[in-house]
């Protein structure tokens, strides 16, 4: 009898630290705001009881004065956490596996764990110092904003869910866009150092915003150039072609801007580095005067065009020598035509 009233009390013990466990709330402004939620119930202990968080769908802590958001990992079945406007320099909600909104935007975060979080649909990270994004375990991400930050490269390879990328004002220099942007309708990236854009594959685009990079190719052909409302390519002073279905349409589009020296092209074909292109060279270049075109005589030139920084065309003679001394110093797209219809420029600079 004695033995079977000891497990008794043995039951009752392991019971008891069971149904008793926590989870460390090191942040006193973290567990204030739980307090004040209802959610804290044993109040200032630095914990939290973790039948308290179990069941919390939705945590809104915004504007709090948090600085350390560890304890989160009780919160097992959270859907949407909001922890924007505060100080929290690092995050992880990797074990937050429900989790489908996150907006942490305008803190001070250095890193953020988002590995076990596939569930995660909507992304707000904006106005924090990351300097780098691993998004390669949340596939259905539809939704993703996370301008201005520290951010030097975006690989969104396997995030074919996509509906909009919101990515501007970091150092970005390259993004590898989803494999199959089925979905993808925004895009932008203005303020970075990206050099090259292919978008060929997204054939439900809307509004793309390139403004302010380096990019020396842009391809936009994507079959549905008509769905595109908006484009803006402007300040990429090393852009000379833009890729587009149809010329005239990307011309008289309302809300399509680019600079005065980048054309559009259906051919796509660009610069002299480009091995897509019919083979020619400017000699000299930079030029004085005169200059002269060489090129496979096998070709046949049909028309020569330079284009200065305001869009103006100067018809040229159809030779392949030339004379612009009458021409102010500038930087100019040469435009040539060949009998077969394809189109090769350079960029010749005048002094």
């Amino acid at each position: 009898c004695s033995s079977d009233l000891a497990i008794t009390l043995l039951s009752l013990l392991v019971f008891g630290s069971i149904t008793c466990q926590t989870t460390a709330i090191p942040d006193p402004a973290f567990e204030s705001k739980l307090i004040s939620l209802g959610i804290d119930s044993n109040g200032m202990t630095g914990d939290i009881l973790n039948t308290d968080a179990e069941g919390v769908l939705f945590l809104n802590v915004t504007n709090s004065g948090i600085s350390d958001l560890t304890g989160i990992e009780a919160f097992v079945d959270l859907e949407l956490l909001d922890c924007a406007e505060n100080s929290i320099t690092s995050l992880n909600v990797s074990f937050n596996t429900t989790l489908i909104t996150l907006d942490c935007q305008n803190n001070q975060l250095t890193s953020i764990n988002l590995s076990g979080n596939d569930n995660l649909v909507s992304l707000a990270c904006q106005n924090n110092q990351l300097p780098a994004l691993d998004l390669s375990n949340n596939t259905i991400l539809s939704d993703l904003s996370c301008q201005n930050n520290q951010l030097t490269t975006l690989d969104l390879f396997g995030n074919n869910q996509l509906y909009q990328i919101i990515s501007h004002d970091n150092s970005i220099t390259s993004i590898t866009f989803p494999e199959n942007p089925d979905l993808l309708e925004i895009v932008w990236c203005y303020n970075n150092v990206i050099e090259n854009i292919d978008l060929t594959n997204a054939n439900a685009l809307a509004t793309l915003r390139f403004e302010n990079n380096d990019l020396n190719f842009l391809d936009l052909r994507n079959g549905n150039n008509t769905n595109i409302h908006t484009m803006d390519a402007r300040d990429n002073p090393n852009l000379d072609l833009i890729c587009v279905d149809d010329i005239d349409y990307s011309t008289n589009a309302g809300n399509w801007n680019k600079d005065p020296i980048a054309e559009y092209s259906e051919t796509c074909i660009l610069s002299n580095t480009d091995l897509k292109i019919a083979d020619f060279t400017i000699s000299p270049n930079p030029v004085q005067d005169h200059f002269y075109i060489r090129f496979d005589q096998t070709l046949q030139l049909e028309n020569t065009i330079l284009i200065n920084t305001l869009g103006q065309k100067i018809q040229l003679s159809s030779g392949p020598s030339h004379n612009i001394s009458y021409l102010p110093s500038g930087v100019y797209i040469l435009n040539i035509e060949w009998a077969d219809g394809a189109i090769s420029s350079r960029r010749l600079i005048k002094r």
